[in-house]
């Protein structure tokens, strides 16, 4: 006999055994493992996947730029322009006040960080002026408590030591020592899980995500070897460039463990070359074999497949020429300026959601369109990929130049069969005005029938310049 249980719990339990990077969307489905991340991006614990984005640069009550988060919630029906609250610093239970210039909503990070369920955003506010401690300090992070009516507390984070700047901005959310509670890394700084109300972790410690005296890039967090603990890949380059502009990109690996985040490895091809990382980054499964696999971007997508012992291999590469591909590969674009990875038609294997603002349409430059190009056992190969646009049948609006519309790429289940619908955002739409697409997903992948867009009319918000869609959660 087989036990009944609620929607609710069935979707915690399905999420509960699934590792999730902060930076890409959910695992293909049928590829749960023994895992420790809790639920993901469902902020009022239905069961349905909801969605975050930002509009840091909107006004709100009078003041410029003080910015503002939309969530649009999840429903049997998917997610719905009808479903949707805006949370400013003047919202119920939103700490804080709106200031001009405070560009509440400059990141966004989604983790359940006091471990009761229901998933939490963690809103970055990186012009905020404030004093803790008698030091003045430039940024914030407020936590927005999740629960069964979605956001209605909050919290501002304690700042962090005697430094002044204190956003969090590139904060990147995992399981790093498999301990089943969710942990934070921010520049260096592991914040562990649970968290108390009062916004402080159980315990911190440092890591270092660079190698020597280097600049860092970018990190994202996923399990690569499959041992159900998260781990980090960073982009670290060099300050200064050399005669020929080049400063030395490469990736750093950091392999997650009970013990917390191993020493760095940077990463080689089998001729000891260092592995040159593209513009953005993304992990997710994308050949089904149970591990994560780094995703590179810009201007080709690149591919390193995780193994049990790290990311291993020469990364394989994609262009708009290679067969299957849609488009044609030009200098000018930035195919995979932003990615996502999620399994968007339900046969188990991740899909890249690759965002290229600056394409062409015809004599409009820099439109922008986003490629989905399918994962396999093989791992993706160009084979089925499908570009949309403004211009597309049944996508939303109008393509003109400059939108550069896929700027923005994310995933969510928003109605809860397990295929991550892909959401793409152009926030120079509209002057800057910005705009949210949400796209749908089947058995063939992602469709643009019935699909949405919306902006602020339908979030009765001010348009101008507020730049809605420049973040979605990590």
């Amino acid at each position: 006999m087989v036990e009944a249980v609620s929607r609710r719990t069935r979707r915690t339990v399905a999420i509960a055994v699934v590792l999730v990077a902060a930076s890409v969307g959910v695992l293909p489905a049928g590829h749960a493992r023994a895992a420790t991340v809790t639920v993901r991006q469902d902020f009022n614990g239905d069961g349905y996947g909801d969605l975050a984005v930002a509009a840091p640069n909107a006004t709100v009550n009078g003041k410029a730029k003080a910015g503002y988060v939309a969530v649009l919630y999840g429903s049997a029906n998917g997610l719905r322009g009808t479903a949707r609250k805006v949370y400013t610093q003047a919202s119920a239970g939103v700490p804080g006040t709106v200031e001009a210039g405070d560009r509440f909503g400059s990141d966004l990070v989604v983790a359940d960080l006091d471990g009761d369920g229901y998933s939490d955003l963690q809103v970055s506010a990186d012009a905020e002026q404030w004093e803790q401690g008698g030091i003045p300090r430039q940024g914030s992070r407020t936590v927005l408590w999740g629960g069964p009516g979605g956001f209605t507390s909050g919290k501002v984070r304690p700042a962090v030591g005697d430094g002044r700047y204190q956003s969090g901005s590139g904060t990147v959310t995992g399981d790093f020592d498999g301990d089943g509670h969710q942990d934070l890394l921010y520049d260096g700084r592991v914040e562990y899980g649970p968290f108390g109300r009062d916004g402080v972790p159980a315990d911190v410690t440092g890591a270092e995500l660079v190698d020597g005296d280097l600049q860092l890039v970018d990190v994202v967090a996923g399990d690569v070897d499959g041992d159900g603990i998260t781990d980090v890949v960073t982009v670290a380059r060099s300050y200064d460039a050399d005669d020929e502009g080049d400063r030395g990109e490469h990736l750093n690996f950091l392999r997650g463990s009970r013990d917390g985040l191993r020493p760095l490895v940077v990463l080689r091809d089998a001729q000891g070359e260092r592995i040159r990382p593209g513009y953005s980054l993304a992990i997710g499964d994308v050949n089904g074999d149970h591990r994560e696999d780094i995703v590179m971007g810009g201007g080709r997508l690149r591919f390193l497949y995780g193994t049990a012992n790290g990311p291993a291999g020469a990364p394989r590469s994609i262009t708009q020429d290679t067969p299957g591909m849609p488009g044609v590969d030009e200098p000018e674009d930035m195919l995979g300026h932003d990615l996502a990875v999620g399994d968007v038609n339900g046969d188990g294997y991740g899909d890249v959601l690759a965002g290229d603002p600056y394409e062409d349409l015809g004599t409009l430059k820099q439109a922008g369109a986003f490629v989905v190009v399918p994962g396999g056992p093989d791992g993706p190969t160009g084979a089925g990929g499908r570009l949309l646009s403004q211009n597309s049948a049944d996508v939303p609006g109008t393509a003109e130049k400059g939108d550069r519309f896929g700027e923005r790429v994310h995933l969510v289940d928003g109605n809860g069969d397990g295929r991550s619908e892909p959401v793409v955002a152009a926030f120079a739409e509209d002057s800057y005005a910005g705009g949210v697409w949400v796209f749908r997903s089947g058995s063939t992948g992602v469709t643009a029938e019935n699909s949405f867009a919306f902006g602020a009319r339908t979030l009765g918000t001010v348009a101008s310049g507020a730049w809605l869609g420049y973040r979605f959660p990590r």
